[in-house]
């Protein structure tokens, strides 16, 4: 049976993460006119992409029309992604906790994402039916928010995140990372929604007993983790190129297939294609040697595996 593949793109502005958090109009999208070298990766293996947007991307008509030419053209699709700070309405103090869509009131989420569905619909002519939270801003505050405007897909969970801080996401061990419908009260859990909760791929480098996976996030990362990756050769990756290498990405996609996987989610952001864009890529060099992982890892799992590339919204079962 052909494995899924997905790749979800947080497509927004450049910013510092540890800067301010400033309003739309203090940012710039240059990124997005970088974005035509990934593109092609993607046409050359039959990769459909999904592009999640922000505001700003979806506000720049330059930005916005390079996107809705990969949709048109390029079987990408557009989705919606959410950092509050530069998407009006602007209600909520400006903090670190604001900063993460799950932390501000349903109410206000709704009119946040209100108002960036029209745009993004406006901007490319179709209506976004899927969703990443900004930041991975996402809880059961958010569920009945995206399903009263329609979405049917979120890509916000991500295995094995625990929290440093109070006000950001935890989500730990996952005891089934197949595709599910989100429990509108744990949201962890399948549950009865219209919603379907497609996790990121993050696992191990090979396959482990699920007692270790429970808890391995609580382990000491100078202690046992380090024992498990120097001795046993057991590390955690993320399907993400600027967090992982080639070989690290190919060890992570076997044992996920190996164990019975249906579907892989690689993520990434799109200033990571613009020199200096972000701090994973600060030269064209680096943004050359980041096409070159991918259109090496791309080729290496076509070869090795039966392979469907799809696009976000094609997860959600028909008649559904």
């Amino acid at each position: 049976m052909a494995v899924t593949f997905l790749v979800t793109i947080d497509t927004e502005e450049e910013r510092e993460w540890d800067s301010d958090y400033l309003d739309h109009t203090h940012y710039t999208v240059k990124n997005i006119s970088f974005l035509q070298p990934l593109q092609d990766v993607f046409d050359k293996y039959g990769v459909k992409a999904t592009y999640l947007i922000d505001y700003p991307v979806a506000t720049d008509k330059i930005a916005s029309a390079i996107l809705k030419d990969f949709q048109d053209n390029h079987q990408a699709e557009i989705g919606m992604h959410l950092h509050p700070w530069v998407n009006p309405p602007y209600e909520e103090k400006r903090t670190v906790a604001h900063s993460f869509p799950s932390n501000l009131p349903p109410e206000l989420q709704f009119e946040k994402m209100k108002l960036l569905t029209k745009v993004i619909s406006d901007a490319v002519g179709q209506r976004p039916v899927t969703y990443r939270a900004g930041r991975y801003g996402f809880n059961e505050s958010s569920v009945n928010v995206l399903q009263e405007l329609g979405y049917l897909v979120d890509t916000s969970i991500v295995p094995f995140r625990e929290a440093k801080q109070p006000h950001e996401p935890s989500f730990g061990w996952l005891a089934n990372t197949e595709p599910y419908f989100l429990n509108p009260e744990a949201i962890t859990e399948p549950g009865n929604s219209k919603l379907l909760e497609v996790p990121l791929t993050v696992g191990f480098s090979k396959k482990v007993p699920q007692i270790l996976a429970k808890k391995y996030t609580g382990l000491p990362n100078i202690g046992l983790r380090r024992i498990l990756k120097k001795v046993l050769g057991i590390d955690l990756y993320w399907l993400r190129p600027s967090y992982s290498d080639l070989r690290q990405m190919i060890q992570l996609s076997e044992a996920q297939i190996s164990g019975g996987a249906s579907y892989l989610n690689m993520m990434f952001h799109s200033n990571e294609l613009m020199p200096g864009g972000s701090k994973y890529n600060t030269t064209q060099n680096d943004v050359d040697g980041y096409l070159k992982r991918l259109d090496d890892y791309f080729s290496y799992l076509i070869s090795n595996h039966s392979i469907r590339f799809s696009c976000l919204k094609e997860m959600y079962p028909k008649g559904r």
